[in-house]
């Protein structure tokens, strides 16, 4: 409806004595090779871009996702620890018009989904409304961080519990984000996802799935963001492969050798050039 969406992000390092250098790999939509660049973040200060995919990329009117993470070799005197490399990030995507902006906050955590028939794990995202009547818009996404295609099955329920979708199929390309209408009209439902993995026996190849649900009330703009529940144990969750919980592998499905992988697989323009400004520290061209 003409609206022109962008996206920030915010990135905060913990760390009172050292600078933590970033990585961010930009995935766009529909699956092609990435771009990749560094970000030296200063100890105790924060990175901020108002239009993240323009401002450290230069690509407009393009869609997708970031993966950021950091890596010992880009961080030499930085303990080679989870802790010690670790940062806090959150993102907005929102519309900008004269009265002012709309948008979603889109958290950055963990939440992957995989291989159903491996992991017996699908996630659940309720409240949902997609109806002309009400004039609530609903849209389904993915992104995939695995080296496969794989499907994301889509079954919505009613209030009622009725099945009003089943397992519908949507292909989501390898290190690549989909993003469609959920093409059932539903109110106050209910929406399942799963994920068939061709390649979720293979060590590296595995598929990490990203799914959501995007609801956005076509009155006012007002949009709802959920990244679904896993209904999963917590075993499950973080040890699939051997059913058992180590705490030193929480996360473990999405390491830094996992992340290693699709950074290697992208674009690599070197570090951007920050600068100091009121609001933190911002890209210079």
């Amino acid at each position: 409806f003409g609206t022109n969406w962008m996206s920030r992000i915010s990135i905060f390092n913990p760390h009172l004595n050292y600078t933590l250098t970033v990585s961010m790999t930009y995935l766009p939509t529909g699956g092609s090779p990435g771009i990749e660049k560094l970000i030296d973040i200063p100890a105790n200060s924060t990175f901020w871009s108002d239009n993240v995919l323009w401002d450290v990329f230069r690509v407009s009117q393009r869609g997708g996702s970031l993966l950021l993470a950091t890596f010992p070799d880009d961080n030499p005197g930085v303990p080679d620890n989870v802790i010690s490399r670790s940062f806090l990030v959150t993102s907005d995507t929102f519309n900008n018009v004269p009265s002012g902006t709309y948008g979603q906050t889109i958290p950055g955590t963990f939440t992957g989904l995989m291989d159903i028939d491996t992991d017996g794990i699908s996630s659940i995202s309720h409240g949902i409304t997609n109806s002309t009547q009400f004039r609530w818009r609903t849209n389904v996404g993915a992104v995939n961080i695995g080296r496969c295609e794989v499907t994301l099955r889509v079954s919505v329920y009613d209030d009622e519990g009725r099945t009003v979708l089943n397992a519908a199929p949507f292909g989501v390309p390898p290190l690549g984000h989909i993003q469609h209408l959920l093409p059932v009209q539903v109110n106050s439902g209910t929406v399942e996802f799963w994920v068939e993995d061709p390649c979720a026996t293979h060590p590296v190849d595995y598929a990490v799935v990203f799914p959501y649900t995007s609801t956005i009330d076509e009155l006012s703009g007002d949009p709802r963001y959920q990244s679904p529940t896993l209904l999963a144990s917590a075993g499950s969750l973080y040890n699939a492969k051997t059913a058992k919980i180590d705490p030193h592998s929480i996360g473990k499905k999405i390491d830094v050798s996992y992340a290693r992988g699709i950074r290697e697989q992208a674009e690599r323009r070197g570090k951007a050039q920050l600068v100091r400004t009121p609001t933190g520290w911002q890209v210079i061209d």
